[in-house]
Protein backbone atom coordinates (compact mmCIF):
# COMPACT_ATOMS: atom_id res chain seq x y z
CA UNK A 1 0.00 0.00 0.00
CA UNK A 2 1.31 3.11 -0.85
CA UNK A 3 2.59 5.68 1.65
CA UNK A 4 0.40 8.52 0.42
CA UNK A 5 -2.88 6.68 0.18
CA UNK A 6 -5.65 8.01 2.74
CA UNK A 7 -6.27 4.43 3.99
CA UNK A 8 -2.57 4.36 5.02
CA UNK A 9 -2.88 7.76 6.36
CA UNK A 10 -6.05 6.72 8.84
CA UNK A 11 -4.51 2.89 9.26
CA UNK A 12 -1.42 4.47 10.51
CA UNK A 13 -2.73 7.38 12.33
CA UNK A 14 -5.40 5.49 14.41
CA UNK A 15 -2.12 2.77 15.31
CA UNK A 16 -0.50 5.89 16.95
CA UNK A 17 -3.96 6.86 18.29
CA UNK A 18 -4.31 3.69 20.78
CA UNK A 19 -0.37 3.84 21.25
CA UNK A 20 -0.99 7.23 22.91
CA UNK A 21 -3.64 5.84 24.63
CA UNK A 22 -1.50 2.78 26.36
CA UNK A 23 1.28 5.16 27.05
CA UNK A 24 -1.13 7.26 28.95
CA UNK A 25 -2.67 4.77 31.20
CA UNK A 26 0.79 2.64 31.45
CA UNK A 27 1.85 6.54 33.00
CA UNK A 28 -0.58 6.54 35.22
CA UNK A 29 0.20 3.86 36.72
CA UNK A 30 3.32 4.36 37.96
CA UNK A 31 3.26 6.67 40.80
CA UNK A 32 6.94 8.47 40.33
CA UNK A 33 5.36 10.07 37.41
CA UNK A 34 2.67 11.96 39.20
CA UNK A 35 3.84 16.04 39.57
CA UNK A 36 3.64 17.02 43.24
CA UNK A 37 1.67 20.33 41.77
CA UNK A 38 -0.86 18.33 39.80
CA UNK A 39 -0.70 16.36 36.88
CA UNK A 40 1.79 14.03 35.85
CA UNK A 41 4.72 12.92 33.04
CA UNK A 42 3.31 11.33 30.17
CA UNK A 43 4.48 10.14 26.80
CA UNK A 44 1.08 9.94 25.38
CA UNK A 45 2.03 13.85 23.04
CA UNK A 46 4.72 11.58 21.53
CA UNK A 47 2.85 9.53 19.08
CA UNK A 48 0.83 12.34 18.41
CA UNK A 49 3.23 14.42 17.18
CA UNK A 50 5.20 12.04 15.49
CA UNK A 51 1.72 11.48 13.09
CA UNK A 52 1.98 15.70 12.14
CA UNK A 53 5.34 14.82 10.76
CA UNK A 54 4.70 12.08 9.12
CA UNK A 55 1.25 13.02 7.53
CA UNK A 56 0.82 17.10 8.34
CA UNK A 57 -0.86 19.36 9.58
CA UNK A 58 -4.62 17.90 9.09
CA UNK A 59 -4.17 14.08 10.47
CA UNK A 60 -1.87 15.88 13.44
CA UNK A 61 -4.56 18.21 14.41
CA UNK A 62 -7.79 15.15 13.69
CA UNK A 63 -5.43 12.76 16.22
CA UNK A 64 -5.08 15.36 18.42
CA UNK A 65 -8.64 15.86 18.57
CA UNK A 66 -9.57 12.55 18.49
CA UNK A 67 -7.43 11.74 21.26
CA UNK A 68 -8.63 15.18 23.69
CA UNK A 69 -12.33 13.53 23.22
CA UNK A 70 -11.15 9.72 24.44
CA UNK A 71 -8.59 11.29 27.27
CA UNK A 72 -11.51 13.54 28.43
CA UNK A 73 -14.47 11.25 28.90
CA UNK A 74 -12.69 7.67 29.32
CA UNK A 75 -9.30 8.39 30.40
CA UNK A 76 -8.81 11.64 32.38
CA UNK A 77 -12.59 13.04 33.05
CA UNK A 78 -11.35 16.71 33.44
CA UNK A 79 -13.39 18.38 31.64
CA UNK A 80 -15.53 20.51 33.97
CA UNK A 81 -17.56 22.74 31.47
CA UNK A 82 -17.69 23.26 27.66
CA UNK A 83 -14.50 25.78 28.22
CA UNK A 84 -12.47 23.11 29.89
CA UNK A 85 -13.20 20.57 26.97
CA UNK A 86 -12.65 22.61 24.52
CA UNK A 87 -9.26 24.37 25.77
CA UNK A 88 -7.68 21.46 27.47
CA UNK A 89 -9.04 18.76 25.32
CA UNK A 90 -9.95 19.53 21.51
CA UNK A 91 -7.72 23.01 20.99
CA UNK A 92 -5.09 21.54 23.31
CA UNK A 93 -4.34 18.45 22.12
CA UNK A 94 -5.16 19.63 18.29
CA UNK A 95 -2.44 21.78 18.71
CA UNK A 96 -0.10 19.06 18.57
CA UNK A 97 -0.98 18.99 14.86
CA UNK A 98 1.26 22.25 14.43
CA UNK A 99 4.37 20.21 14.44
CA UNK A 100 3.49 19.95 11.32
CA UNK A 101 5.27 23.46 10.23
CA UNK A 102 8.57 21.78 11.02
CA UNK A 103 7.73 18.80 9.25
CA UNK A 104 9.77 18.42 5.76
CA UNK A 105 13.06 19.52 8.27
CA UNK A 106 12.10 16.99 10.69
CA UNK A 107 11.42 14.05 8.78
CA UNK A 108 14.78 14.07 6.71
CA UNK A 109 16.03 14.22 10.16
CA UNK A 110 16.88 17.48 11.25
CA UNK A 111 16.94 16.99 15.23
CA UNK A 112 16.85 20.55 15.76
CA UNK A 113 13.47 21.11 13.72
CA UNK A 114 12.18 18.10 15.39
CA UNK A 115 12.49 19.57 18.49
CA UNK A 116 11.07 23.27 17.57
CA UNK A 117 8.09 21.70 16.24
CA UNK A 118 7.29 19.59 19.28
CA UNK A 119 8.30 22.83 21.63
CA UNK A 120 5.81 25.29 19.68
CA UNK A 121 3.12 22.30 19.59
CA UNK A 122 3.87 22.14 23.66
CA UNK A 123 3.88 25.49 24.02
CA UNK A 124 -0.07 26.27 22.10
CA UNK A 125 -1.22 23.35 24.38
CA UNK A 126 0.25 25.28 27.44
CA UNK A 127 -1.32 28.21 26.41
CA UNK A 128 -4.75 26.28 26.60
CA UNK A 129 -4.27 24.78 29.52
CA UNK A 130 -3.22 28.05 31.55
CA UNK A 131 -5.92 29.80 30.11
CA UNK A 132 -8.50 27.01 30.55
CA UNK A 133 -7.76 27.24 34.29
CA UNK A 134 -7.89 30.77 35.13
CA UNK A 135 -11.36 30.79 33.25
CA UNK A 136 -12.54 27.79 35.22
CA UNK A 137 -11.40 29.17 38.55
CA UNK A 138 -13.32 32.85 37.66
CA UNK A 139 -16.48 30.40 36.59
CA UNK A 140 -16.53 28.47 40.05
CA UNK A 141 -15.26 31.30 41.84
CA UNK A 142 -11.38 31.03 43.05
CA UNK A 143 -9.85 30.00 46.79
CA UNK A 144 -8.21 33.12 47.99
CA UNK A 145 -7.29 30.72 50.97
CA UNK A 146 -6.03 28.18 48.59
CA UNK A 147 -3.79 30.60 46.64
CA UNK A 148 -2.36 31.99 49.99
CA UNK A 149 -1.97 28.43 51.52
CA UNK A 150 0.58 27.80 48.22
CA UNK A 151 2.27 31.42 47.81
CA UNK A 152 1.70 33.22 51.21
CA UNK A 153 -0.42 35.73 52.88
CA UNK A 154 -1.83 38.42 50.46
CA UNK A 155 -0.63 36.18 47.75
CA UNK A 156 -4.30 35.81 46.45
CA UNK A 157 -4.95 38.08 43.54
CA UNK A 158 -5.20 37.77 39.59
CA UNK A 159 -1.65 37.55 39.28
CA UNK A 160 -1.41 34.84 41.38
CA UNK A 161 -4.25 33.16 39.97
CA UNK A 162 -2.17 32.83 36.84
CA UNK A 163 0.77 32.03 38.46
CA UNK A 164 -0.60 29.34 39.81
CA UNK A 165 -2.54 28.13 36.65
CA UNK A 166 0.56 28.77 34.36
CA UNK A 167 3.39 28.22 36.21
CA UNK A 168 2.58 26.32 39.34
CA UNK A 169 0.62 23.82 37.97
CA UNK A 170 0.59 23.30 34.07
CA UNK A 171 4.20 24.19 33.40
CA UNK A 172 5.82 21.25 35.13
CA UNK A 173 4.43 18.38 34.17
CA UNK A 174 4.48 19.82 30.65
CA UNK A 175 8.10 20.71 30.58
CA UNK A 176 8.99 17.18 32.10
CA UNK A 177 6.40 15.34 29.46
CA UNK A 178 8.01 17.47 26.65
CA UNK A 179 11.74 16.78 27.80
CA UNK A 180 11.28 12.60 28.32
CA UNK A 181 9.30 12.75 24.83
CA UNK A 182 12.17 14.41 22.89
CA UNK A 183 14.06 12.39 24.35
CA UNK A 184 12.51 9.53 23.57
CA UNK A 185 11.56 10.71 20.04
CA UNK A 186 15.37 11.54 19.38
CA UNK A 187 16.00 8.18 19.89
CA UNK A 188 13.25 6.28 18.13
CA UNK A 189 12.36 8.72 15.22
CA UNK A 190 15.34 7.93 12.49
CA UNK A 191 13.89 3.92 12.07
CA UNK A 192 10.30 5.64 12.02
CA UNK A 193 10.82 8.58 9.54
CA UNK A 194 13.25 5.98 7.16
CA UNK A 195 10.31 4.05 6.53
CA UNK A 196 8.35 7.10 5.40
CA UNK A 197 11.03 8.29 3.87
CA UNK A 198 11.60 5.43 1.28
CA UNK A 199 8.83 7.12 -0.98
CA UNK A 200 8.32 10.54 -1.82
CA UNK A 201 6.59 12.62 0.90
CA UNK A 202 3.22 14.47 0.49
CA UNK A 203 3.35 18.04 0.73
CA UNK A 204 1.67 18.78 4.20
CA UNK A 205 -1.89 19.41 4.42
Amino acid sequence: MKKNNEVFKLTFSAILLSLAIVLEIVCKMIPILKMPNGGGISLAMLPLIIVAYVFGLKYGIITGIAYGIIDCFVLDGYGFNVFSFFLDYILGFGAMGLAAIFRKKAIKGNNLYFILGFLVAVLVRWLFSGFSGVINANIWGYDAAFLEGIFGSNHSGTFWLYFYSFVYYNLPYLSASTIICIITGLAVKKQIFRYFNNEEIAPAE
